[in-house]
């Protein structure tokens, strides 16, 4: 039953199957701000992971004020019969209030006392609908029709697009189901394939999604979806547009992207990051405004499904299965939301649970109702009928199973491309031994159901060739006609088979007239069989098949026919020209995202517990299969995955593989790798390439990243041998180079790399300079500044290293040094270490640029000095450049120089650079450097105690700024600071909540591991503080030391160890305790010049001393404290030094000396609004107080610090604060 509200321009109804459930009600200003509030804390929710107590809170706060004084929505509830549609009905063009009322998150509606309504037995869906309801068009005959699109746009997150096909496609079964798949990525060519197939119910766009992205600086942000053009670069694509060429218009567009039910003008949401469906964040700041979901509505596709966020990559294809599951059984489309949305909330992954809520349908005037209205086929042919022929044809070799085919998108589409083209007769699939030459061959014949798939393998014979054909094409009554009529023929004169081909494919396999005479799609797989090694170049056809390919060859001809050649080869070929008729494409080693989704299948497939229990092996596993997804196979699933095989075992396969790619024997203790690597044949493969080609493929090593083929060849002219030999043998690999990706680069085959004696540093001296220059004009030389990635500036700075070349060093090292960054901190700081030397030793200016990223990776690896000097440099240089600075990067040189000064606990010099380098970025009209330049001003306030004016300045001046230019990393560092604040305060519960629901998902999301880390570090401080020590130490331990440990930041490093020695003397390990503090905390912090972190260790190094009764080192120490945090200012730091010095001075009785300590101490502790050194350092000063008559002090003193005490739960302190607060009772006051 059809229930909701309906809206117009002043206020709404509740109605039930038409009829009215209570007033009408006006939308008032209070209302549209109370459905404001909702809606954004609705998006804070979402931010912070939608934890589920937070989302029944918004749903019921939504459901009260639906409800209303008169239960309206409790009485709409109860008259509804199931399944319930909750509709919300707008007019065409709502207003601004109507939009607060279309938009809010009803999916969650909840009642007061109960759980979410989406989970209640009766089913509940919710649509919204633009326009007056009008009749839908009349369904056709036919079962359930999906068009699928993928668009994966270079640069993007790599999205699992193949398991959202198979989930469509296993859902909904093959017997239910017309999937049409368009690989493209393009909109156009889904446009013309809808249009050819006289269109489709269905749409479902899988990509990436922005929903407030600007064509320009001063244009409006619009939603749009990010695919793909004839390049593959990205194509922001609007509703508009898109809809402009999806002819004739579906029923149903699943727009599968982030944020693609997010209008224009929502702020908060956080950016999809890696895993999810959406690419980075542009600066909002729009009125009311289309999502592209309402965009595609308004446009005229009847019914629209959008994410409201950002979904991962599994809960859509969690999503999308179900969906299309009941959508096949006739079901509506409203109501398949609804099931789809509730398996989703029932799912056992967390992660993919706190997605069920964002899926938004939107409705046109006819939308809704379903979309299938008969069981009749589109087409007779099945989804997977080219595999099927494979594996009918080839017992011998296994074709990889759909659910296992990943990663070969830019080969499909080049090979779709050559194919659906008019140029070339066919294409060539070329590349190493089980790359899955013969299982993208398959899915390509996937693709073509209008065309009849013939395959030949192993038997290449005019015969064999013709009975494929004849099996291929047994429906078409002509061309079965004409292949029985001459097949004795044939079989007598074997010559006369290029006539028969060319009759069959300019006659009956011309092109497609029905479903039954359509063209044909030979593929000819393994054709490596029939080739013979040829050692001036590429592989012959043996003299037996010569003349039977030329006459294969020469049959196709694309001026006469739709009929296409596809060959699988190890190798290339020549044969007298007629190769060129086929266009080569080249198979790369799959990429790093499509290995992990190759493993996360394999992980399906195996026993409970391995993908955690193996898991470090199974990452070894991964690393030496190079990419190459047989062995992968083999390796992977076969070994590591395999109950039958055990650890020990599994280990030595893999050690055996890491050995051989190490110019190792081939592995003895595993005959399936054995025999994998023999097939494979490397080293006969580099015996036929000879010794020349040897050479230049050994100096190709020089490169870590693929290089455009012209460098290579600068480097054969200098060593011999040619890139195309290399290439033709599959011993390079060919890929499209990072800097302009219409031109191919190439790399050496890292298996084959493998079996190569890496070169001397004196040879790589002499290649990089051959290759140094030729590179750096390639990718774009040095003006302008080119787009060039980090990658690239990287491998260009070691070629110029190596080179001894100063012009390309000064160019590129800043962004090399900041590329490593990604690794250990010393890493960058060593190549820019040298990178500085070489400009040096060539008397060439050192860039500011390096200098400061250099200085910052100093530091984090723990070489404060270094940096200092570096910085001091970089000043120095900039005041007596000729060459003026602009503001902003003076200002950078400031706030970096400020930075080491404060580390310094040189306080006022860093705030007046702070105040320069505010001012600087101000003139240059940076907003969100000014707002750093703030943030470093409440650290230096919250120092000082000034805690108050800090909080005021991350709430009111940071957080603004970050948060409208959509900086989500900033957002979150700028909370984790407010959260610090709130956790000194007392606070606690508040900054726990902050830091798991807010700071912690953020920084997982985009993947900043190094913040995660520092998030996951203050969740373990609260633990500990509420006692949970175990759990504390285990995150230490277990999460962020390795963390740190892995990037090489040193400093971090040393405080988790300081955090563990806190724990351990907790639990009584109080040498250990004090070991780590002497041995691995200190020596760092003075290493790199971390005054105030120096004085933290002595204070708590003291601290241990004095319980062992080594009393007067730990007054040294406490005393060095002191003197150190008073220069500082740091008072915090002053508070615990008074107090430390306290403590010892009444162990020694002499209270003259603790009196004044202790009163500083607890006044500071006030000022800084600590509850924790309120409580305990009152408890003694008071008594004390009490002690010397002061009663009336002592008293107030007391209640002050049980206030506090109770405020962070110390039970024991409040205890002994109430007998304290007994005895001063005068019988006049309460305590």
């Amino acid at each position: 039953m059809v229930a909701g509200l309906i809206l117009d321009a002043n206020g709404f109804e509740l109605v039930v199957d038409g009829r009215r459930v209570g007033p009408r009600r006006l939308l008032q200003t209070s209302d549209v701000d109370l459905l404001d509030k909702v809606a954004a804390q609705y998006v804070d929710a979402v931010r912070s992971g939608s934890k589920e107590q937070v989302l029944l809170a918004v749903g019921r706060d939504l459901y009260g004020w639906l409800d209303g004084d008169l239960g309206q929505l409790t009485r709409l509830l109860d008259e509804a019969s199931a399944p319930l549609v909750f509709e919300v009905q707008a007019p065409a063009r709502p207003s601004a209030a109507a939009w607060a009322l279309l938009r809010a998150p009803y999916e969650l509606l909840a009642g007061p006392e109960g759980g979410f309504l989406a989970e209640s037995p009766k089913l509940f869906a919710v649509a919204r609908r633009l326009g007056q309801p009008s009749v839908p068009q009349t369904l056709d005959g036919y079962r359930l029709g999906v068009a699928f699109m993928a668009s994966a746009p270079r640069g993007q997150h790599e999205l699992d697009y193949e398991a959202e096909e198979m989930a469509i496609l296993t859902a909904a079964g093959e017997t239910s189901l017309d999937l049409v798949v368009e690989d493209s990525g393009n909109p156009e060519h889904l446009g013309l394939r809808l249009s050819e197939l006289g269109g489709m119910p269905v749409v479902h766009l899988s990509c990436h999604g922005l929903h407030n992205w600007r064509p320009g600086p001063d244009e409006p942000a619009t939603p749009v979806l990010l695919m793909e053009d004839d390049l593959g670069d990205g194509s922001p694509t609007s509703a508009d547009a898109l809809v402009g060429l999806l002819t004739p218009r579906p029923r149903l567009a699943f727009v599968s992207a982030c944020l693609t039910a997010t209008g224009a003008d929502v702020t908060g949401h956080v950016p999809a990051g890696a895993g999810h469906r959406g690419g980075p964040a542009p600066d909002p700041g729009v009125p009311v405004a289309h999502s592209l979901a309402t965009g595609l509505v308004t446009a005229g596709i009847p019914a629209v499904i959008g994410w409201d966020g950002s979904v991962s990559d599994r809960a859509a294809t969690r999503f999308a299965e179900r969906l299309y599951q009941q959508l096949s059984r006739r079901v509506e489309v409203t109501e398949a939301v609804a099931v789809a949305r509730r398996h989703l909330l029932a799912c056992s992954d967390e992660r993919q649970r706190a997605d069920w809520h964002l899926a938004r349908l939107w409705l046109g005037p006819a939308g809704g109702g379903s979309v299938v209205g008969g069981n009749r086929k589109r087409q007779m042919v099945p989804p997977h009928h080219g595999t099927q022929t494979f594996m009918d044809r080839k017992h011998q070799l296994r074709v990889a199973a759909a659910e296992m085919f990943v990663g070969r998108r830019p080969e499909m589409q080049q090979t779709l491309r050559a194919l659906r083209g008019g140029r070339k007769a066919g294409v060539l699939l070329q590349g190493q031994g089980r790359l899955g030459k013969s299982s993208l061959a398959a899915r390509i014949a996937d693709r073509h159901p209008n065309r009849a798939v013939a395959v030949v393998f192993g038997d290449y014979t005019p015969t064999a060739i013709i009975d494929a054909i004849a099996d291929a094409v047994a429906a078409n009554p002509d061309a079965r006609a004409l292949i029985e009529a001459r097949r004795a023929e044939l079989r007598e004169q074997p010559d006369r088979l290029r006539p028969l081909l060319i009759d069959l494919l300019a006659g009956p396999c011309a092109q497609q007239l029905d479903d039954i005479r359509k063209p044909l799609l030979l593929i000819i797989d393994d054709l490596e069989q029939i080739l013979t090694a040829d050692p001036d170049g590429p592989h012959r056809v043996d003299p037996e098949h010569a003349a039977v390919l030329a006459d294969v060859l020469s049959a196709f001809d694309p001026s006469m026919t739709d009929s296409r050649l596809l060959i699988t080869s190890r190798y290339t070929f020549a044969l007298d020209g007629l190769q060129a008729r086929l266009e080569p494409v080249q198979l790369q080693p799959l990429s790093s995202a499509a290995q992990l989704k190759l493993q996360r299948r394999q992980q399906g497939l195996a026993p409970a517990g391995y993908a955690t229990q193996r898991a470090d092996l199974a990452q070894r596993a991964l690393d030496v299969s190079c990419g190459n997804p047989g062995l992968q196979d083999l390796i992977g699933l076969r070994l590591v995955y395999s109950s039958q095989v055990d650890q020990a075992r599994a280990e030595a396969a893999v050690a055996g593989m890491e050995a051989y790619l190490h110019q190792g024997d081939l592995p003895a203790d595993n005959a399936d790798i054995g025999d994998f690597l023999a097939n494979l044949a490397l080293d006969a493969l580099l015996d036929q390439a000879g010794p020349t080609h040897c050479a230049l493929l050994r100096a190709c090593t020089l490169f870590t990243v693929p290089v455009p083929q012209p460098v290579i060849d600068v480097i054969a002219a200098a060593v011999g041998g040619s890139a195309a030999r290399l290439c033709g043998l599959g011993l390079l690999d060919t890929f499209p180079d990072q800097h302009r990706p219409n031109v191919p680069a190439l790399a050496v085959n890292t298996l084959a790399a493998g079996r190569l004696a890496p070169l001397t540093s004196d040879e790589q001296a002499v290649l990089a300079s051959v290759a140094a220059e030729p590179l750096y004009a390639q990718w774009g030389g040095p003006i302008p500044r080119p787009d060039r990635g980090g990658d690239m500036d990287l491998q260009l700075t070691q070629l110029a290293l190596a080179a001894d070349n100063p012009t390309i060093t000064a160019d590129c090292a800043t962004a090399a040094v900041s590329a490593l960054r990604q690794g250990p901190a010393s890493t960058a700081a060593e190549l820019g270490h040298h990178a500085i030397t070489l400009l040096d030793r060539h008397d060439h200016e050192v860039p500011v640029g390096l200098l400061r990223a250099v200085a910052d990776a100093a530091v984090t690896s723990g070489d404060g000095a270094h940096a200092d000097t570096l910085l001091n440099r970089a000043v120095q240089q900039t005041r007596t450049s000729e060459v003026q600075i602009n503001p902003a990067a003076h200002g950078a040189l400031l706030y970096d120089q400020a930075n080491r000064l404060l580390t310094r606990g040189e306080v006022d010099q860093a705030e007046d650079l702070l105040h320069q380098a505010r001012q600087l970025f101000t003139d240059a009209g940076d907003t969100r450097s000014v707002a750093v330049m703030w943030g470093q001003t409440a650290d230096i306030l919250q120092q000082r105690g000034e805690a108050d004016e800090a909080l005021r300045l991350r709430r009111e001046v940071e957080l603004p700024v970050y948060e409208r230019i959509g900086d989500t990393r900033s957002v979150a560092v700028t909370w984790g600071q407010i959260a610090e604040i709130l956790y000194q305060r007392g606070e606690v519960e508040e900054a726990l909540r902050i830091r798991r629901e807010v700071i912690l998902p953020a920084f997982e999301r985009i993947g900043d591991t190094r913040s995660a880390a520092v998030a996951w570090g203050q969740i373990s401080d609260v633990l500990q503080q509420r006692g949970e020590v175990e759990e504390a130490l285990r995150i230490r331990r277990e999460v962020t030391l390795p963390t740190y440990e892995r990037i090489g930041d040193t400093r971090s490093v040393a405080i988790t160890w300081g955090q563990i020695a806190d724990i351990l003397e907790q639990r009584g390990e109080v040498d250990e305790a004090l070991r780590i503090r002497r041995e691995v905390e200190l020596p760092v912090y003075e290493r790199i010049g971390d005054t105030r972190s120096v004085a933290v260790t002595w204070g708590q190094i003291a601290e241990i001393l004095f319980q062992r009764g080594e009393v007067d080192e730990a007054i040294e120490l406490q005393r060095k404290r002191l003197k150190a945090n008073e220069q500082l200012r740091d008072m915090d730091g002053v508070a615990a030094a008074n107090w430390g010095l306290a403590r010892i001075d009444l162990s020694r009785e002499d209270f003259d000396a603790a009196i004044p300590r202790l009163s500083t101490s607890f006044h500071l502790f006030l000022q800084l609004q600590r509850p924790d050194g309120i409580a305990v350092v009152g408890a003694t000063w008071g008594q004390l107080l009490l002690a010397a008559g002061e009663r009336a002090q002592a008293r107030q003193v007391f209640q002050t610090s049980r206030a506090a005490a109770v405020k962070i739960g110390m039970s024991d302190v409040v205890d002994e604060l109430d007998e304290l607060l007994d005895a001063t009772d005068d019988g006049n006051e309460e305590p």
